[in-house]
């Protein structure tokens, strides 16, 4: 029986002719895990937030139906609407950082949970709702605020402010795309374990086809907002229907590349890099106290190559790669194109465009008042002191063709694009400049494998057309596994095991990364 079903769900921008969902239905059973799959910009957010009445009037139309306890979701008011999220309709967004209120602590936010539910709760309550996920030395994490805490930290709060009032449905919408792969199966098996315990049904939205056939009962495949394959799990992957379907299904793991190369002349060298947080200040320089975030770093990267690193959330990878472009205070040494240190870039800024970085979400990174035009001449006239505009408009072009994009893309905003295509314009953006080293801080953790595999067999192009070195920082060892020559795996703010990718994974030292090798959905 269903407990939440969509008929003929549509939902359009207003003052365009664009339509985002098309026709859309399916039903949630009670007690059932549903996933729904598909590509970055397939519809899959928008549905979910059209169930608890989330989507801008101002700016979205709806129509058809979304039925819930006999009701539709569109026909309720306001204080209907209330009433019902966080109540009886929960949901978990993908990323905790941009949901949480950065300046409230993380008991002021629970509390306001707490308020709003129809049933009478507790500080205790709160304690065993925290405990339930996961988290531990409760009154700190209550006394912090989200930038306090891990990621996985803050995934936990989040998972724990959406369960709190023991909804009926909760809707998961990629529940762990910004974690490493320990994190993520820590998470989804405590999801699937609470969702049973506290007899709700599930909505699980995944760009990952593998992540959903280990977690879910039935499968929802959506493609530029349309269904294109409903079935149970087991006969999704055993008899595949639709051809996008059998793609995404019969994706093979790759195999590893190569990890001679040829030159020994490097871009990229760091000696006893150390990076640490303080903490807590006081006038007494020995009363202070820090968090070490780097320990005695020494990693190296060569001309042509891309090295892979690796960890669990709070490793340090990200703090190396902000150190690395030099937007961190660091200790030690780091070295670009053998030549380049922190005293020549602090005389000379443009040394900038040797070294350029790759954020992990390019929806966040690019401007959404520029036009692509406009977010990449921004770079060329600042480091590459070109003003000339048909000179600019000409690189703007040729480089856009580069990354497979259309020149008449040119005057477009962010927001008019896939996920997979605004990738493509970030990295339009950090070739433009001729860097030699590109940093990729999670490229593709939120696109599904084909677009993965369009990305990553651009970036490969790009490689030897240019002669580029990367330095890839990511949680998916799928990635790592197909693009990198080498591998550092980091813990605890140190390199814990380095060596060509393929050693490292098929025989490594650490048992931690046998770990993360165990835990990843390698197969």
């Amino acid at each position: 029986m269903s407990i939440l079903e969509f008929k003929k769900l549509n939902i359009g921008l207003k003052n365009t002719n664009a339509n985002l969902v098309s026709n859309l239905s399916f039903e949630l059973d009670r007690g059932e895990a549903l996933g729904i799959v598909g590509e970055s910009g397939s519809g899959k957010s928008l549905t979910a937030l059209s169930a608890l009445g989330l989507l801008d009037d101002n700016i979205f139309n709806s129509s058809g139906e979304i039925i819930f306890e006999d009701n539709n979701i569109f026909d309720l008011s306001n204080n209907e609407l209330s009433a019902i999220r966080g109540n009886k309709l929960s949901m978990i967004f993908q990323e905790p950082m941009l949901s949480l209120n950065p300046v409230k602590s993380l008991r002021s936010q629970i509390d306001e949970c707490i308020e709003l539910s129809n049933h009478k709760l507790t500080l205790n309550d709160i304690h065993e709702t925290l405990i339930s996920v996961g988290l531990t030395d409760i009154d700190k994490i209550l006394s912090s605020y989200p930038h306090m805490l891990s990621g996985g930290q803050r995934q936990r709060f989040m998972i724990a402010m959406s369960i709190i009032r023991k909804p009926r449905v909760i809707i998961a919408d990629e529940p762990t795309t910004a974690l490493d792969v320990t994190l993520q199966k820590q998470i989804l098996d405590m999801l699937i374990t609470l969702k049973s315990n506290l007899d709700m049904s599930m909505i699980l939205i995944s760009h990952d086809i593998n992540l959903i056939k280990k977690y879910c009962d039935r499968i929802i495949v959506m493609k530029e907002g349309k269904l294109l394959e409903s079935n149970t799990t087991s006969n999704i992957f055993s008899n595949p229907q639709h051809e996008y379907t059998k793609e995404l299904v019969n994706f093979k793991t790759p195999t590893y590349r190569n990890s001679i190369i040829d030159t020994q002349q490097l871009v990229l060298e760091t000696n006893k890099l150390n990076c640490k947080y303080l903490t807590k200040d006081s006038l007494f320089k020995y009363k202070r106290l820090y968090y070490k975030a780097l320990e005695n770093i020494n990693i190296h990267i060569k001309e042509g190559e891309s090295v892979g690193i690796v960890g669990e959330s709070g490793s340090g990878k990200t703090t190396l790669a902000m150190s690395i472009m030099h937007l961190l205070s660091y200790e030690g040494n780091i070295k670009i194109c053998q030549d380049i240190d922190k005293t020549q870039i602090n005389l000379d800024r443009k040394l900038r465009k040797n070294f350029q970085i790759i954020f992990q979400d390019p929806f966040s990174s690019l401007s959404p008042r520029m036009t692509i035009m406009q977010i990449l001449s921004e770079g060329v006239k600042s480091l590459l002191d070109i003003t000339d505009i048909h000179i600019i408009h000409k690189m703007c072009k040729s480089i856009l063709k580069d990354v497979g994009l259309d020149e008449d893309m040119l005057y477009r905003y962010p927001q008019e694009f896939s996920g997979g295509q605004r990738q493509r314009i970030a990295i339009a953006r950090a070739l433009i400049l001729q860097p030699k080293l590109l940093i990729l801080d999670e490229p593709t953790s939120a696109l599904d494998v084909l677009v993965q595999e369009s990305i990553v067999k651009l970036l490969l192009d790009l490689q030897e057309k240019y002669n580029l070195s990367y330095c890839f920082i990511s949680h998916d060892l799928h990635l790592i596994r197909k693009i990198c020559h080498r591998t550092y795996v980091m813990k605890d703010a140190n390199v814990i095991e380095e060596g060509p990718t393929k050693k490292v994974f098929e025989n490594p030292s650490e048992k931690y990364t046998q770990e993360l090798i165990d835990s990843s959905f390698i197969t």
